[in-house]
């Protein structure tokens, strides 16, 4: 089974999750990264960082090698928004259109909140098998590093449970198909 997380992150929390499911599960990584930077989070930049996610824009995004369609499963990540998800994933599905895939969708934020992963999976994986969603508050900014260790093995394992069941659904369709070609 192929599996890849496709993150993106603005200040390194996603990133560390991401790291730590790929390594865990033996996934491929697909970083999308803006073509304009975001810079700081001054009050300014804050408003116009609302202002895309309220008015769903679409920022540039730099290519990258991996194409979300040639895996089994796929983790997506982001940091949590304005009570959403990162608009770069605006540019992103509005190219590739993910169906008939596995996915499971994780979030890094300051606060427990899974708000900004349904937007995502209602606005664009209609069509697509969600698995299961975690958000995590934002690991990188724990005062004691045992707690970010402990924050991204949490992460790291319900991404190997995640990763188990999608392969048992991927064994049982398989089976499904060819019982029905070969009529058993």
């Amino acid at each position: 089974m192929k599996k890849l997380v496709l993150y993106t992150s603005v200040d390194g929390n996603t990133d560390a999750v991401a790291h730590a499911i790929a390594e865990r599960i033996g996934a491929d990584m697909a970083r999308l990264v803006r073509v304009k930077r975001v810079k700081g989070f001054g009050f300014f930049n804050n408003l116009k960082l609302r202002s895309e996610v309220l008015r769903h824009k679409k920022p540039d995004i730099f290519p990258f090698k991996w194409d979300p369609r040639d895996y089994d499963l796929i983790f997506i990540g982001t940091p949590v928004w304005f009570d959403s998800y990162n608009p770069v994933y605006n540019t992103l599905f509005n190219v590739i259109k993910i169906y008939d895939r596995k996915v499971a969708l994780f979030s890094c934020g300051e606060k427990e909140d899974t708000k900004a992963l349904t937007k995502l999976s209602n606005d664009w994986l209609k069509e697509s098998i969600v698995l299961d969603t975690k958000h995590c508050v934002e690991p990188i900014w724990c005062d004691e590093d045992s707690e970010t260790e402990a924050i991204l093995k949490d992460m790291a394992d319900w991404a190997e449970k995640v990763s188990e069941r999608a392969e048992k659904m991927i064994e049982q369709e398989e089976l499904e198909r060819r019982k029905t070609i070969y009529k058993y």
